[in-house]
């Protein structure tokens, strides 16, 4: 049987917690945020005909959002060659 300090049991759960802290977060540097869904019908059409191509939809913002946002997708800029 494998013997385990508290400390050490502790630190495990807490690289867990971590890590599916950071599972969860989403890349949010290709978005920008226009709006509460609630609010905006038709998110990624919205997104659309504001000249994103994209499109976009609508997501928790922030982890602990009780509303979702609309966001839509940024066109990444061509890289230079």
């Amino acid at each position: 049987m494998i013997s385990i300090s508290n400390r050490d049991f502790l630190a495990l759960c807490l690289a867990i917690l971590l890590t599916l802290n950071f599972a969860e977060a989403q890349d949010r540097s290709k978005l920008i945020p226009i709006g509460p869904c609630a609010q905006i019908p038709n998110c990624s059409q919205t997104c659309n005909n504001s000249g994103f191509p994209k499109g976009g939809e609508c997501i928790k913002w922030y982890p602990n959002s009780i509303k979702d946002t609309c966001a839509c997708f940024v066109n990444s800029p061509t890289p230079a060659v």
